[in-house]
């Protein structure tokens, strides 16, 4: 797909951003609710295994809202489903999946498998 498609369809990708940025938003607020309520019911140090799970979970949410808001950045910027890596246009089959995505299945194809032997040396 030329990137002069993708830019066209940028009031449909910043509605479908949006949407999801309001939803991560929400996950991480009520994950960190449910944080607090742990720690603050149980101060005997009971409800740690709880907290250290609701702490993962909620980095997590954390940087899903994070790479939602890059992509709104990128889209605003006029750079959205542009591989950050090689600039080939990321297909709308990948972005429909995972409008947050950065790379096209190449590069990002390339960056697992470098990150795989970077974790096995």
């Amino acid at each position: 797909m030329r990137r002069e498609e993708h830019v066209a369809d940028g009031p449909r990708w910043r509605v479908i951003l949006e949407a999801r940025w309001r939803d991560r938003l929400q996950e991480v607020t009520e994950l960190s609710l449910a944080y607090h309520v742990a720690v603050g019911d149980a101060p005997d140090g009971s409800a740690d295994k709880r907290a250290r799970r609701l702490v993962r979970r909620t980095v997590a949410a954390r940087q899903r809202l994070a790479d939602t808001e890059d992509a709104l950045n990128r889209l605003a910027a006029g750079n959205f489903g542009e591989c950050e890596q090689c600039g080939a246009p990321i297909p709308v089959v990948v972005l429909f999946a995972a409008p947050e995505s950065r790379y096209c299945p190449g590069c990002a194809g390339a960056a697992l498998r470098t990150d795989a032997r970077e974790r096995v040396h």
